[in-house]
């Protein structure tokens, strides 16, 4: 779909007005209610509808959090468990807006469940197919550019009309945001999909770092739009959710968790609560503090303010401590942040809330399901 055609009707999807950022109760969750914009393709106008625990980011430029997950319109199939949508959401102004649609569609086989497919305005404008992107999404504000590598639809059918699945998520693409189309990165080495996997932009050496199966780190230099594989990288050991996300006060990158799938639901994964730093320029890989609860796709956000990351867990049946967590990295160390509310929705969801931080308004925004949340932490409150 081209930049232009996806404004302007707003279709109200709650009538309370946005929230004062700047005057949130400390150490409080807070709902923030929005209104949700409709492309001007009448065959477009649709909703959101979640798919997973898909990463988001924040982009200090507009000011918005960014993602990557469901819209559900005639134009583009309907229903998937597929994300097809890059989608800003606008804190302050309680907004969302669905940026950039992909031309993918899908169609129901007699036999039943579904394929999906590319539009005919795919030829001329090329975007990547539907899919469960996970932690392999970025923005890259140096670029003002979103990235995603890999991910996950088994239902999705090449051009000639073969049943291919996943394979046809493979490798890199980049949404420039000046011009809203997107590019495939051709690289001779890419990183091996393997579904659950996550990567981060590191400003220091202006690359991209991908955390994939089995713990292997790989390197995307953006000015040759290459892949290669880090000279390091943690032990090996089966990682499927392994989080990474950049540390500002170390100039490093950190590994979180990740294991055998649903191994922490067992309550003795311990591999689930590792901690590894990546040093981007000597590449060295060091053991930090282990996390007091298990991370599978947990959002580490970095509040500027307090100089700590945060991630938020809540598990239902008691596997792993449920809870909001800080880890301090210039102490190595791991404290629970007791918060004045509940953690939102705490009786009608399980999962690592999706995270990030709002530097405008020194604020965390948090997302679950088709919910949005504000919390400014206060130490000491």
């Amino acid at each position: 779909m081209r930049r232009g055609s996806l404004l302007v009707l707003l279709a109200t999807v709650s009538s309370s007005a946005a929230a004062d950022l700047r005057r949130l109760p400390p150490n409080t969750w807070v709902q923030l209610e929005y209104t949700t914009e409709q492309p001007s393709d009448p065959a477009a106008k649709g909703h959101f509808a979640r798919q997973g625990w898909n990463k988001v980011v924040y982009d200090p430029d507009g000011k918005r959090v960014l993602f990557y997950d469901r819209w559900i319109d005639k134009k583009h199939g309907g229903y998937t468990i597929y994300g097809n949508c890059l989608f800003a959401f606008d804190p302050a102004a309680g907004r969302l807006t669905p940026l950039k649609i992909d031309n993918w569609t899908k169609k129901e086989p007699k036999e039943g469940g579904y394929r999906t497919l590319a539009l005919p305005e795919n030829d001329q404008e090329p975007t990547p197919c539907p899919r469960h992107v996970y932690h392999a999404f970025e923005y890259v504000y140096d670029l003002k550019s979103i990235f995603l590598c890999n991910g996950a639809n088994q239902t999705a059918l090449r051009k000639d009309g073969k049943l291919v699945g996943h394979d046809l998520c493979d490798g890199a693409w980049r949404l420039d945001l000046k011009t809203n189309r997107w590019t495939q990165i051709v690289s001779a080495e890419y990183p091996r999909n393997w579904l659950d996997d996550a990567m981060a932009y590191c400003p220091d050496t202006k690359t991209i770092i991908y955390a994939g199966y089995a713990r292997q780190l790989w390197v995307l230099d953006l000015a040759k739009g290459q892949w290669r594989k880090a000279k390091r990288s943690p032990p090996p050991r089966t990682a499927f959710g392994e989080t990474i996300c950049y540390d500002p006060s170390h100039r490093r990158m950190l590994l979180a968790g990740g294991g055998p799938l649903d191994a922490w639901k067992k309550g003795k994964a311990s591999e689930f609560r590792e901690l590894y730093a990546f040093d981007p320029k000597t590449e060295e890989v060091t053991r930090l503090a282990d996390c007091p609860t298990a991370l599978y796709e947990s959002h580490l956000a970095y509040d500027q303010k307090n100089g700590v990351f945060v991630t938020v867990a809540v598990f239902d049946k008691r596997e792993q401590p449920s809870g909001m967590f800080a880890y301090d990295p210039n102490k190595d160390t791991w404290y629970e942040i007791k918060p004045a509310n509940p953690i939102p929705p705490h009786k009608t969801w399980f999962g690592w809330m999706q995270l990030c931080y709002d530097s405008h308004h020194e604020c965390l925004i948090g997302k679950v399901n088709e919910q949005f949340y504000a919390f400014r932490y206060v130490p000491g409150k």
